[in-house]
């Protein structure tokens, strides 16, 4: 390599002030050693987009794959053809794209004998970004060579880093379209709970640590700190999964934990966040986030509406509970009336739902199937209450005509639950269908 100008180097430039800045890494690949010490000197001051180059050296093809297969920072090769073989340099090109996949790495072959590689046929068949003969690289011509093809590089990592960041916004786009659709039927407070921590990570793409705080006695309980419960939590606070606020150690929140709670709103700070989320008949969460979280201004207010909608989705969950409790009641209430009535004990209504609920996990049935028909299991003998006391009572064998009495229980039953739109209801009648 020829070097044209004797004064081009700096001997007191101070390359101290970029030791911090992340150098661009350029790898040079030749058996010659010399070919190493005057290219570092020709490239030893070149600064590109206020970075600085670092350069390696590899003697061989072989070493320089090795090098290669466990570094994914390396910029640019400059990559002699002639070393171990005469095609050494050919294959290293090669196995770069085709076995370690590698397509954004700049590769600039370099050849002291460019009669054993002709330059058409290199460029038609390898994947390589420039190709030069040695005699020509004066320290210009290798300067400008790696300065456009770093900026090359450059420009193909811009582009790979918005290609990932979509990627990355599609995939939490997904997993949040996804969670929106599955929160409002969680059957469970907890599994609400450990799906609006885990729809909230795939909305900000973080794993810090996160706690679901329930306030248990609502807006009176804002200034009680024991009132407040942990319904689900992550990481280093899942240990505290079900119990009481207090028993968390969060002294360093507590300052934002406290302003949210007297200001009724989210706090955003450089490392945690604190969502408060308030629903319209009065309930009141918090989301704790014990880590840093970065949020532009966009990310902030989707976050606050997220957790408002959370809020609609806890109160709309509770209130399903309320009435899927008060459906219950009034089932178990009613049935124990009808098997007192026909001087069978409470107890046997509660025996029939727990059976019913074992055979329907031993059925294969999910636990939200299973617990509908350990629900509706007490309405089997509803149909009982048109039964006329003479027949319901007898102490006896009931005769035939009875017993055909007897056996329309059922028909009744269903008859009395057929317009029944909750599916409690529905369930009820299922095993009982009009006579054909």
């Amino acid at each position: 390599m020829m070097i044209d100008d004797e004064n081009w180097l700096e001997e007191d430039t101070d390359l101290s002030l970029h030791a911090e800045i992340e150098p661009w890494n350029v790898l040079v690949v030749d058996d010659e050693p010399d070919i190493h010490h005057v290219t570092k000197l020709a490239l030893s001051n070149m600064i590109f987009l206020n970075r600085p180059l670092n350069l390696l050296s590899c003697y061989s093809g072989a070493e320089a794959l090795d090098m290669l297969n466990t570094r994914d920072d390396i910029a640019l090769v400059l990559l002699d053809v002639v070393m171990e073989s005469e095609d050494a340099g050919l294959n290293v090109a090669r196995d770069i794209r085709e076995k370690l996949h590698n397509h954004h790495i700049r590769i600039i072959l370099r050849t002291g004998q460019p009669g054993v590689a002709p330059e058409r046929h290199v460029i038609e068949n390898y994947d390589i970004n420039d190709y030069k003969a040695k005699t020509e690289l004066t320290r210009d011509k290798l300067y400008t060579a790696v300065l456009g093809t770093l900026r090359s590089y450059n420009d193909i990592m811009l582009i790979e880093h918005q290609r990932r960041q979509l990627d990355a916004n599609r995939r939490g786009l997904v997993k949040v379209v996804d969670a929106s659709t599955t929160i409002f039927k969680q059957q469970s407070v907890i599994k609400f709970a450990q799906g609006v921590l885990e729809q909230l990570q795939s909305l900000l793409f973080f794993e810090q640590d996160a706690l679901y705080v329930v306030v248990t006695g609502g807006i009176a309980a804002l200034s009680q700190s024991d009132d407040l419960t942990i319904m689900y939590a992550t990481g280093g606070y899942q240990a505290f999964c079900g119990q009481s606020f207090a028993n968390a150690d969060l002294s360093r929140l507590k300052p934002s934990i406290d302003q949210a709670r007297e200001q009724r709103h989210s706090i955003f700070a450089a490392d945690h966040f604190i969502g408060f989320f308030q629903a319209p008949l009065g309930s009141v969460n918090l989301l704790i986030i014990d880590g840093p979280v970065a949020l532009s201004h966009p990310d902030a207010n989707l976050i606050d509406m997220f957790c408002k909608n959370v809020a609609i989705a806890y109160e709309n969950l509770m209130l399903n509970k309320e009435i899927e409790e008060t459906q219950r009641s009034i089932i178990y209430q009613l049935s124990e009336v009808i098997e007192n009535r026909s001087k069978d004990t409470g107890k046997h209504i509660h025996r029939m739902a727990e059976f019913s609920y074992a055979l329907a996990i031993e059925l294969g049935l999910s636990e939200e199937e299973a617990e509908i028909i350990r629900i509706a299991s007490p309405l089997h003998d509803i149909g009982k209450v048109g039964i006329p006391d003479m027949v319901l009572n007898k102490p006896g064998v009931l005769d035939a005509e009875e017993r055909a009495v007897m056996n329309t229980h059922a028909q009744l039953g269903y008859e009395m639950l057929k317009a029944s739109k909750p599916r409690i209801f529905k369930n009820g009648r299922r095993d009982c269908p009009p006579a054909s």
